[in-house]
């Protein structure tokens, strides 16, 4: 079959398949500051939801975080590499070894799906957009300069490229075109995109931060297909550089995604002392017991 049948009737950028560029102009004017806060605690508020809509509260006391941690231990050790590990440690250390890691853990799932919403909520000061078929799964009708249609994107948030590698490639984009390509009521050109919400490797490029995803064989997974960066995405869509973005939510993340390990450190950890005294299992060095460790964990 004739590939230029099937690209999707949009200009492309020289002989590549990326969108024309002109197409997406940096936003201006800018988003206000008060909107981007806004949008941000909006999506904080969102990812603190569960499935149905439901509020997670999430404000532990001394006493629940110690529980927590030794369910941890008991439930989630290694029965070779955590006795050993603990066994180095000294004891006023051990919560803060496990817990603080641990609550880093639940966070960094939190704000995977913070920035999935971040997006859908910056864009919904532009155009219509709306919650796709799965959390994550953005749709909007864009206005494009040039194309005076404009376009449909049929958008997967990602917070990295981590996030979506390997086989999930070719699997999110033929779920992206397949949403696409049942629409019945579609009126203009669409254009699936995998938005990625921050840096890879750390490096943060510029407003060309678009590319189109090939395999192995430099063969193209799709030929209506983008991955847009932080470098573009969020100029585009709020006339801001991802810094900008990143920062005002570094000032109100604590609101949403407090390190209570972190707060309640001390007093903690000397619960945590008494409870493991209590299953007697610090040695006279005053270290974790490697053997009563060990078989505490596997119940023997």
């Amino acid at each position: 079959m004739n590939n230029r049948l099937l690209l999707q009737p949009y200009e492309r950028e020289g002989n590549s398949l990326l969108s024309k560029s002109a197409y997406f102009p940096p936003r201006f004017p800018q988003l206000p500051v008060q909107e981007l806060n806004n949008a941000i605690d909006q999506a904080f508020q969102r990812c603190l939801k569960n499935k149905k809509g439901v509020f997670k509260p999430y404000n532990p006391d001394p006493k629940t975080l110690v529980k927590s941690t030794i369910d941890h231990l008991r439930e989630r050790s290694d029965p070779i590499l955590n006795p050993y590990f603990l066994s180095l440690l000294d004891i006023e250390d051990v919560f803060e070894f496990d817990a603080v890691s641990y609550e880093m853990q639940r966070h960094r799932m939190s704000i995977g799906i913070f920035y999935q919403y971040l997006i859908l909520e910056l864009m919904r000061n532009s155009w219509p957009v709306f919650d796709g078929s799965r959390e994550g799964d953005v749709v909007a009708d864009i206005t494009t300069p040039g194309l005076p249609s404009g376009l449909r994107l049929y958008m997967s948030i990602k917070k990295s490229k981590d996030t979506v590698g390997g086989q999930d490639i070719s699997g999110v984009i033929r779920r992206l075109e397949n949403e696409a390509k049942s629409e019945k009521n579609l009126t203009r050109p669409y254009l699936c995109v995998v938005g990625i919400a921050t840096p890879s490797k750390g490096k943060l490029k510029g407003y060309d931060d678009r590319s189109i995803k090939m395999d192995k064989g430099g063969k193209a997974y799709s030929l209506n297909c983008e991955f847009w960066g932080p470098g573009f995405i969020f100029p585009y869509i709020t006339g801001h550089d991802a810094i900008t973005i990143y920062s005002l939510s570094i000032s109100r993340v604590s609101e949403y995604l407090p390190f209570m390990t972190l707060s309640f450190k001390k007093e903690c950890s000397s619960l945590l002392q008494i409870e493991l005294r209590r299953l007697n299992l610090i040695n006279k060095a005053e270290k974790i017991d490697v053997t009563s460790f060990l078989r505490y964990i596997i119940g023997k």
